[in-house]
């Protein structure tokens, strides 16, 4: 009976942890969706655990696996999001992760000869080698993550790669001491181990979460680490930003503004990086949004338009750094201004 108070209770914390990310507007909208799935699948998989070993009901029994597949690709997906720039770059990764996942419940549901642990183990092993994938991400790469918080970012890939790789490994104990030994006693142990590994990943979503992504200027990387030619070479980036407005070409690259500086691409990226603390893509946005900002209080344009002159092709992307940035909304901002 130890097991369902530890089942239930790991459920109660990762729905609370859930809803804390829910409210968390430092995250993306579409990366905060995938992460409270992660965790709520996670707790809908500890309700049916406690229902299953203490009553013995059958329909969690049956349902659990349905809900135990998309437990890795919520969380991958999570991951994955903060990569993405705008908002149709994410609809891609959802269908080709989304489809096979309703393919495997469709599969799970039928008479096929094949136990679900099967899928549950497939698709947990494969999102485990695609979330390490993730690990030689740089700063640029994670464009919704500050520099000095991907430290924690890795911190939480590998939490969850432990995650996983434990659920993967309690799963085979499971099967095999259901096929071996048939004792209930180490079924109701070994599967118990599952509220263990949601209880600690609940600690790194709760714990780890809300600092991941803080963009506090008092937290960026230290301006003494920065060298006298980082300055020069951002110097040089600012002031070609400010004379040609090259920002506002929504294809402009690192490489395309290191080519212009006749610069090798990782000395643009390092100097931004010690300089300001942000990454390319975040340093690139604060001039459009002070662009946008300009235009939102000189003109009438509509906002959209706005949004296309700043160099924005997302208007996702558009309001998350224009709130990011400057605390509101372009139209708050606008009727603020108007309201001056």
């Amino acid at each position: 009976m130890t097991t369902l108070p530890l089942a239930w209770i790991v459920s109660i914390l990762t729905s609370i942890a859930a809803f804390a990310l829910s409210q968390d507007t430092r995250i993306p909208f579409i990366a905060r969706f995938f992460f409270c799935i992660f965790l709520l699948t996670l707790a809908a998989a500890g309700l049916l655990l406690g229902l299953r070993l203490s009553f013995d009901t059958r329909w969690a029994a049956q349902l659990q696996p349905l809900v135990a597949v998309m437990i890795a690709p919520s969380a991958y997906l999570g991951f994955d999001a903060l990569t993405q720039n705008g908002a149709s770059e994410w609809r891609k990764p959802l269908l080709v992760n989304g489809v096979p996942v309703v393919l495997a419940q469709v599969m799970i549901m039928s008479d096929l000869p094949v136990s679900a642990d099967v899928f549950v183990l497939g698709f947990t092993s494969t999102y485990l080698f695609r979330v390490a994938r993730l690990l030689p991400c740089n700063a640029d790469d994670f464009v919704h993550v500050a520099p000095h918080a991907l430290r924690i970012l890795r911190s939480a890939v590998y939490a969850t790669i432990f995650l996983l790789g434990m659920m993967v490994a309690s799963d085979l104990l499971v099967v095999a001491a259901s096929v071996l030994a048939g004792d209930a006693i180490v079924l109701r142990f070994l599967t118990g181990l599952s509220g263990v590994f949601t209880a600690f990943i609940f600690v790194v979503a709760l714990v780890g979460a809300p600092m991941l992504l803080r963009s506090t200027r008092s937290s960026f990387a230290s301006p003494e680490s920065a060298t006298h030619s980082d300055r020069a070479l951002l110097a040089k980036l600012d002031a070609i930003m400010n004379d040609q407005n090259i920002y506002t070409d929504s294809n402009l690259t690192l490489a395309r503004v290191a080519r212009r500086l006749s610069v090798p691409v990782r000395d643009v990226s390092v100097a931004i990086n010690r300089v300001t603390g942000e990454n390319f893509s975040r340093y690139i946005n604060g001039f459009r949004i002070r662009h946008a900002q300009d235009a939102l209080r000189a003109t009438e344009l509509p906002i959209t338009e706005v949004m296309f002159d700043a160099g924005f092709i997302s208007k996702s992307s558009f309001n998350t750094e224009f709130r990011r940035i400057t605390g509101q909304t372009p139209s708050q901002y606008r009727s603020g201004r108007a309201n001056d």
